[in-house]
């Protein structure tokens, strides 16, 4: 571990600039969260998270967070391809001949990682080493060419020149295990993903091709769209965390992921301990509009079964919170995934089954989510209608190829096991 603290700022809800709400630390057994006095003072000050979660109440007492930052901080920090880029980031500045990198890995703490991610991360916080200033870690911006040839290399395991090391930084803040960097286009907030070397079908044409039938289905989801760069597909995917409406500098949105609403970890995540239903629960307690955010949540929920899309997992759902109430965050991540085997489970609760991908599983549950038995069938049975109708035109329009939408076809959406 490098470092053994972190500032945590706020952009309170409709202002441009952050106000520091507390500290994160290592106390040499755990690590530890305290809001700061100033904050507690604050007129409108809001907890960073719904009641009875860790950060959920403004108190002057310490939280005990887990290893992982547990919670509101957490969320603010880099999931799988922002941890490799600050790897290889802090490994450079230590030791500019490279000898140090595979030994960091086990060595950085959490703390390293909340403070290596860039000040645009996602969501309304941000971390710096100190508390009397607001002093983010600056970061030029690059070409998307030159983001996409440095994960290229990154993903090879070949050296990076200086420009393409800044041109990779600008995904340490964002989640995900795929190469991807956060850029602005004039006023437009985006996130740029590229395709990936593992990658057995084109993923960009599938996950823009996904987010399209979404929206053709009714979904609340994140506006995408494709661009050629150097010869091959990205995919813009606009955020939703930025209000760029209001007069001045834009504002930013708190987010919480489904993760922390359900008061769980890493692990508990990956191993299938999340749920819908309870994720419902917490809607209904805490929503603005539980009718709205309810049945789109099951919608949601539908349209992962219908398509195919196992990798629903805790992170990739998330509200906003303004101290007061919840929203359902536009969807996102909403892509089918590659499978041989006949049946499939989603990485949440479904229903009286458990996580297992069928549309009765679905049904069986659907009170939780504010809907009657035949508002739900009727849900199910339109939506499965549009995908029917639209998948395959949609998909291709997205880019893909005839073998590839095969292949989903035959494997993925709409599988015969959905309806068993």
């Amino acid at each position: 571990m490098i470092s053994d603290r972190a500032y945590l700022w706020l952009f309170p809800p409709g202002q441009a600039e952050p106000v520091v709400c507390g500290v994160v630390a290592w106390n040499g057994a755990e690590y530890v969260f305290r809001y700061g006095k100033s904050y507690l003072a604050r007129p409108g000050a809001i907890p960073l998270s719904i009641p009875g979660r860790p950060l959920g109440e403004l108190t002057g007492e310490p939280y005990v967070l887990d290893h992982e930052l547990s919670g509101a901080v957490r969320d603010a920090a880099p999931d799988a391809w922002g941890r490799r880029i600050i790897q290889r980031d802090i490994a450079k500045t230590l030791d500019p001949t490279g000898e140090a990198h595979h030994r960091l890995e086990g060595e950085l703490g959490e703390i390293d990682y909340l403070l290596g991610a860039g000040a645009d991360r996602i969501g309304a916080l941000d971390a710096t080493d100190r508390p009397d200033a607001y002093a983010p870690r600056a970061k030029p911006i690059r070409p998307l060419a030159d983001a996409l040839e440095a994960a290229e290399r990154m993903e090879r395991g070949q050296e990076l020149d200086d420009d393409l090391d800044a041109a990779l930084n600008h995904g340490t803040s964002i989640g995900g295990a795929r190469p991807k960097v956060l850029f602005r286009r004039g006023k437009s907030y985006l996130v740029a993903k590229f395709s990936s070397s593992r990658d057995t079908l084109n993923m960009i044409a599938a996950e823009h091709g996904a987010m399209r039938l979404a929206t053709k289905a009714g979904l609340n989801v994140a506006d995408t769209r494709v661009l050629e760069v150097s010869g091959k597909d990205v995919l813009l995917v606009r955020r939703f965390d930025r209000d760029t409406q209001a007069a001045g500098h834009p504002t930013r949105r708190h987010m919480l992921s489904a993760m922390t609403l359900l008061a769980l970890d890493e692990y508990a995540v990956r191993t299938g301990e999340a749920s819908y239903l309870e994720l419902a629960d917490v809607l209904r307690q805490y929503a603005t509009d539980f009718e709205r955010d309810g049945r789109e949540l099951f919608r949601r929920m539908v349209f992962n079964i219908l398509i195919g899309n196992t990798d629903d997992h805790a992170r990739n759902h998330a509200c906003f919170w303004d101290g007061k109430a919840l929203d359902l965050t536009p969807g996102y991540d909403i892509c089918p995934q590659p499978r041989l085997g006949y049946s499939a489970d989603l990485a949440m609760v479904v229903g009286h089954q458990g996580r297992a991908a069928t549309l009765n599983n679905a049904l069986s549950q659907a009170e939780r989510f504010g809907l009657s038995e035949h508002e739900a069938a009727e849900c199910v049975e339109a939506m499965k209608q549009i995908v029917e109708a639209h998948w395959k035109e949609l998909f291709s329009a997205a880019g893909m190829e005839a073998g590839d939408i095969e292949y989903l076809a035959k494997a993925t959406i709409l599988s015969p096991s959905i309806f068993d």
